[in-house]
């Protein structure tokens, strides 16, 4: 099984010796994701569950739309 550099003892660029990056990287991944997290609610605590579901569709859809695009250039 193949692991990342950042999983390995002595790789990674917040390993703190002894195989403790993972550890680190689990922790400031946590704190990412709540700060990520707290400013979608944040944005959508104002919103109507209406108005939510049409935001979703439309990023959804337009994720798709750019993935297509991106994908199927002809150069």
């Amino acid at each position: 099984m193949h692991h990342g550099y950042g999983y390995q003892p002595g790789f990674g660029h917040h390993n703190f010796g002894g195989g403790g990056g993972w550890l680190t990287h689990m922790i400031i991944s946590s704190v990412v994701h709540g700060l990520i997290y707290g400013a979608i609610f944040r944005l959508l605590r104002h919103l109507s569950l209406t108005e939510i579901v049409l935001l979703v569709v439309l990023v959804i859809g337009g994720i798709y739309l750019w993935n297509q695009n991106r994908y199927n250039r002809r150069w």
